[in-house]
């Protein structure tokens, strides 16, 4: 048979895999013995390996890190990326999240587009070059990841105990093609409330919300010991003034304030309301005790609502990847310290170390900053041989121009060299990944099985 005939008949088979695989709940648990991620995201790496060994590849098991399935020869090994671990379900799902549904035309369940659906379609398009008996001037390997939703360890480990690929992809993200990747940097401001504290005012008890560091809060409370009916006047009147959504409740003597914003990705801030950042404008017009409203100021005057840094005098941007995005994703603060937790995705032109040196100069002595994590750019020229393979596979398949764009997220791909991020969602399509009701559409599976064996098979030529 020719490959056309060879990847359609494969399509069928593809998709009962995808079901599969998505009945199995590969969320990140304890650790048990040899399996370093929890049960689940080692039942998913054994039944994508198996699978594998099924259709006669290759196939290796890195102590349930990651594994990987393999043919062709040559000294050169393309690498496609993928990752069978997913994000707890959450509530609220229309079906099943681990069933593995098909229901007008889509594949439902946790990992469908992110990336158990894009993992199947590139070892089926693997199968799909074998099958056809084509000829393997390069190796191609699929690795599999057990844990790139909770830091990557699974590649880590990967590369200290076994070869990287020569160049290659990761199908978790968007089409056309991302060759560009922010830098991402983790921080903490911290500053201790040990000087002499103010008799006159408002007391701020504690001021809260977030839990990750890469996720816009969507809540955040503060407890005050003051005037009631002073503060309900200020929630009141900055209905007008802050883009809010404020409650204030009376408990145990305490005023508690309670601050509603919209989450979003730290990648995209812009896209949500910052809980923190909103209570800690009210507060601004509290007449708090000192040292805390030399807290909430600083807060206000050198963050504020704003997402680009500009107040810390780092609002760079460059031609490549465009502004940088600055998000406080956590706040804690008593009444003797203040943590706040930053994470900021730089231009790829720039490096952490200017970002951190430009901050250090607009931040006063009495915050340190602490926990310093610089996650370094990553970017693939336009001219690189893997753009070209990519572009021409992409275009042939959907009828649509390849182009390269950035992103402020970041990917298996960052990780290696000469690689890129490359699909599985398709331009328009609506981002479904770690929501309620993720699917894939059946039909764009298999596009992207065919994209993936036209790409694999100019690649190994």
């Amino acid at each position: 048979m020719d490959i056309e005939q060879v990847i359609a008949s494969n399509e069928k088979q593809l998709l009962t895999a995808t079901s599969e695989i998505i009945k199995i709940k590969s969320v990140k648990d304890t650790p048990l013995q040899g399996m370093p991620f929890g049960e689940g995201p080692a039942k998913a790496l054994n039944y994508a390996l198996n699978l594998a060994k099924g259709f006669g590849l290759e196939t290796k098991n890195l102590d349930n890190y990651a594994g990987w399935a393999q043919w062709g020869e040559g000294d050169e090994m393309i690498g496609i990326l993928v990752h069978l671990d997913v994000v707890p379900e959450g509530s609220g799902w229309t079906f099943p999240p681990y069933g593995g549904q098909i229901h007008d035309g889509k594949i439902y369940g946790r990992g469908a587009i992110d990336d158990k659906g894009p993992a199947m379609a590139a070892l089926f398009a693997l199968k799909s070059l074998k099958d056809a008996g084509t000829k393997f001037s390069r190796r191609v390997r699929v690795i599999f990841g057990t844990d790139e939703e909770s830091g990557s360890e699974c590649m880590e480990y990967y590369l200290k105990h076994d070869e990287a690929p020569t160049m290659g992809f990761s199908p978790d993200a968007n089409y056309p093609i991302i060759n560009g990747e922010k830098g991402m940097l983790t921080f903490s401001f911290t500053t201790l409330f040990d000087g002499e504290k103010g008799n006159h005012g408002t007391t701020l008890l504690s001021f809260k919300g977030g839990h990750r560091s890469n996720m816009v809060p969507d809540y955040a409370e503060a407890h005050i010991i003051g005037n009631i009916d002073e503060i309900n006047d200020l929630v009141n009147s900055a209905e007008n003034t802050i883009p809010g959504n404020f409650k204030v409740e009376q408990k145990n003597g305490e005023i508690v304030i309670k601050s509603y914003g919209i989450s979003a990705h730290a990648s995209t801030p812009e896209r949500g309301k910052n809980a923190c950042m909103l209570l800690a404008k009210l507060l601004a017009n509290v007449k708090l005790t000192k040292p805390h409203s030399d807290f909430i100021e600083f807060l206000n005057n050198r963050i504020g609502l704003g997402t680009t840094g500009r107040g810390l005098g780092i609002d760079f941007k460059d031609d490549i990847s465009g502004e940088l995005t600055f998000n406080v994703g956590i706040l804690e603060c008593d009444e003797n310290k203040a943590t706040v937790t930053v994470n900021i995705r730089y231009p790829i032109k720039y490096k952490g170390e200017q970002i951190i040196e430009q901050i250090r100069k607009n931040v006063p002595e009495s915050i340190q900053i602490e926990n310093i994590s610089d996650n370094k750019p990553h970017y693939v020229p336009e001219d690189n041989l893997i753009i070209h393979k990519l572009k021409y596979a992409y275009e042939k398949v959907t009828g649509e121009k390849a182009y390269c764009f950035s992103i402020g997220g970041g990917t298996y791909a960052r990780m290696f060299k000469n690689c890129v991020a490359f699909g599985p969602n398709f331009p328009g399509k609506p981002e479904l990944a770690h929501h309620t009701d993720e699917y894939i559409e059946v039909e764009d599976l298999f596009k992207n099985l065919w994209i993936y064996t036209y790409v694999m098979n100019e690649l190994i030529k």
